[in-house]
């Protein structure tokens, strides 16, 4: 580590620093790793990330050994949670008010749950037509995976 990482890493854990993405929100719909991580690194940089979780929690959470997930722990920092089941109409229109108000939509489901739960990028950009849709998958929205 050169003496300008280890000043960023003392910025970054101040809790006064500011970074380049304030300002900017983030919805975080993804699950396990990919995402999470996407969305850890952007609120690294001060974006204001909110994880939104099913119901049930992310299944991260789950990978531990004993205690809490070391995994959730470390990718959930710099974020704040809320639990919506998208499957519900009234979860539905939360989050469409969170689009709104927000610049950036990261998920990672399997190619077309999107679009099953009745949020398609169509019926996400035209709540706010200049939000930007970051969709992970292995295989692409058209791949057998």
């Amino acid at each position: 580590m050169n003496q300008n990482d280890a000043e960023f890493a003392k910025k970054v854990f101040d809790p006064d620093y500011i970074g380049a993405l304030d300002g900017v929100r983030v919805l975080d719909l993804s699950r396990l790793v990919s995402g999470n991580i996407a969305s850890m690194l952007l609120g690294d940089f001060g974006a204001d990330v909110i994880k939104v979780e099913p119901p049930e929690g992310d299944p991260l959470r789950a990978w531990r050994d004993g205690g809490e997930s070391l995994y959730w722990k470390t990718y959930s920092r710099n974020k704040r949670s809320i639990v919506l089941n998208l499957r519900v109409d009234a979860a539905k229109a939360v989050l469409l008010s969170l689009v709104e108000e927000s610049e950036v939509l990261i998920e990672n489901f399997k190619p077309g749950t999107l679009e099953e739960m009745g949020l398609s990028p169509e019926v996400l950009l035209k709540r706010n037509p200049k939000l930007v849709i970051l969709r992970i998958s292995g295989f692409g929205q058209d791949g057998p995976y």
